[in-house]
């Protein structure tokens, strides 16, 4: 019968770090269907409705801004932490989650959003719902599972 590891020898959780402002917040990279950057295409403003999509794969990914669409489908209540700043024109990166929750559903639409940067992926022990990498806090969202 195989030894059970120690806490010590268990790897840690992969994160993926983003921010829009001075507003962090690091995602489980099991969560995340596709990162990717959208600087070089020409934005076109939408005429009728302000609808946020991009294409990826071939696969639509329907986007709310960050601090709107976290408190609604995470888990965590650390909203406090995100300031209601306006959102930056400078928000080129799209960070996609998986559909349905944490499963690996590669031919259907995600949901998403834009950032300004991405950090990782790195690894590491959330404490109270926190990471600390490099001297920076990255509160941590989970997205719920699917039901």
């Amino acid at each position: 019968m195989p030894s059970t590891p120690s806490h010590d020898e268990l790897p840690l959780p992969e994160w993926l770090g983003a921010w829009v402002g001075d507003m962090r917040v690091a995602f489980p990279t099991a969560a995340i269907h596709a990162v990717f950057s959208t600087q070089n295409k020409n934005r076109v403003e939408p005429a009728i409705a302000p609808l946020d999509i991009e294409v990826h794969a071939g696969l639509p990914v329907f986007l709310m801004p960050l601090r709107e669409w976290l408190p609604q489908q995470f888990e965590s209540d650390l909203t406090t932490l995100l300031p209601a700043s306006p959102e930056s024109p400078n928000q080129a990166w799209v960070v996609a989650f998986q559909p349905q929750g944490s499963e690996s559903q590669p031919h259907m639409p995600c949901v998403g959003c834009r950032v300004e940067g991405i950090r990782g992926p790195f690894r590491g022990e959330a404490v109270s719902g926190q990471l600390h990498i490099d001297g920076v806090t990255w509160p941590t969202w989970t997205p719920r599972s699917s039901s």
